[in-house]
């Protein structure tokens, strides 16, 4: 789990390394700290700073002006609910530094260069760490390979990742100010969320999105507990369009969203299920799906399977749509192929007729993008059927 920079900066607080004044608002009228100041919106994504999300304000007046601004934004594709407000640094000098795990040494390695967005492009280089001598870590970090006067806070830093049981800890940038002091400007932080039962501080959970679940959310991920057989509802997240799509799982699932995307389709969730799950899997994720009010349309789609039995899961999705009975009725497209497809196609038509659903049903011969182009229009009403 990716934390927020104020969670990050916490974790780094309680070892000791330097971080500014600060104070997390979720309301313009909740400042305490004068300026200079820096505003820096709390999402997950990066470069904030080139999409607008970070502010230096000088006086009172640009301060009430960038909050109003700020909270009614949405950067990369996130909404703005929270602001770290946070005392302006002289900058003098500015790096980056990093411990993480590497799949090429197979072990945890410190990366150290120039700070700043873009820093992996900088020529930062990283530097292997041998887990059979951590003792050895400090005189390794005191052998040159970093400026004498970031020693102790890349030292902190190595105990931030070891003690919190972290996949990334990493400070960009990590500024020496005007007077010698060093300071932590910004932090990355990623859990190893296998190791949560062994951390003793506790995160509020929250989607790819920095957003708490929401509750289809949390039932789809309860559909695969306990029952191995295939997945389905595993990965599934609320987004804020209106056609629902129902997609196996694979490379082909994002290139189908990609292509819904492009042509102007606005995809109300995204979820996939994979390997051969049965029938009542599909059943349960189809009602999970289409309780979401104000959807246009179903997209069930898929590539041509090997091994996973098309009418199975079909049957399961039928089942789960005779449950809901999606009012008003809206255009459901299928695009599938495999293992007794004709079968399921067969069977989808007569469904179709006894309960009225509006099926638009597309085999193997048909590419998977192209249905994209037709439940876009039958959605949004740009054709006649």
């Amino acid at each position: 789990m990716q934390l927020f920079e104020f969670e990050g900066k916490q974790l780094f607080k309680n070892v000791g390394i330097n971080i500014p004044q600060s104070q997390l608002i979720d309301g313009p009228d909740q400042i305490r700290i004068k300026p200079p100041l820096v505003l820096k919106v709390q999402i997950l994504s990066g470069k904030r700073a080139d999409a607008g999300g970070i502010i230096k304000v000088q006086s009172a007046e640009g301060l009430v002006q960038s909050l109003k601004k700020l909270f009614e934004s949405t950067i990369n594709g996130e909404r703005v609910e929270k602001i770290l407000v946070e005392e302006a640094v002289e900058i003098d000098k500015e790096y980056y530094l990093s411990f993480s795990y590497s799949t090429e040494t197979r072990g945890p390695v410190m990366t150290f260069g120039s700070g700043g967005t873009g820093a992996e492009q900088k020529g930062a280089k990283s530097y292997p760490i041998d887990l059979a001598h951590l003792e050895g870590v400090k005189a390794h970090l005191r052998g040159g390979i970093i400026p004498e006067e970031l020693v102790d806070t890349a030292i902190k830093l190595w105990e931030v990742f070891i003690k919190y049981d972290l996949e990334l800890a990493e400070i960009n940038p990590l500024v020496v100010d005007k007077h010698g002091q060093v300071w932590a400007l910004d932090s990355k932080v990623i859990l190893d969320d296998d190791a949560d039962f062994r951390r003793e501080i506790k995160f509020p959970e929250r989607n790819l999105f920095g957003r708490a679940p929401t509750q289809r959310e949390i039932e789809a991920r309860k559909i695969d507990e306990g029952d191995h057989r295939g997945t389905a509802g595993s990965v599934y997240w609320d987004l804020d369009g209106d056609i629902a799509v129902i997609a196996a799982g694979g490379g082909g699932s994002i290139v189908n969203m990609d292509a819904l995307l492009a042509l102007g389709g606005k995809p109300a969730n995204y979820t996939e299920h994979s390997g051969n799950p049965p029938g009542e899997k599909l059943k349960k994720l189809t009602k999970i799906v289409l309780s979401k009010p104000g959807l246009k349309g179903c997209w069930f789609v898929g590539g041509t399977a090997n091994f996973t039995d098309i009418y199975e899961t079909l049957m399961g999705f039928a089942e789960g749509l005779r449950e809901i009975k999606p009012k008003p009725t809206y255009p459901i497209v299928i695009r599938r192929g495999g293992p007794q497809d004709k079968k399921a196609f067969e069977a989808l038509e007569e469904i179709g007729k006894k309960e009225g659903f509006d099926f638009h049903i597309f085999g193997r011969e048909t590419p998977m993008t192209s249905t994209a182009k037709i439940m876009v229009e039958l959605a949004y009403g740009n054709i006649s059927h």
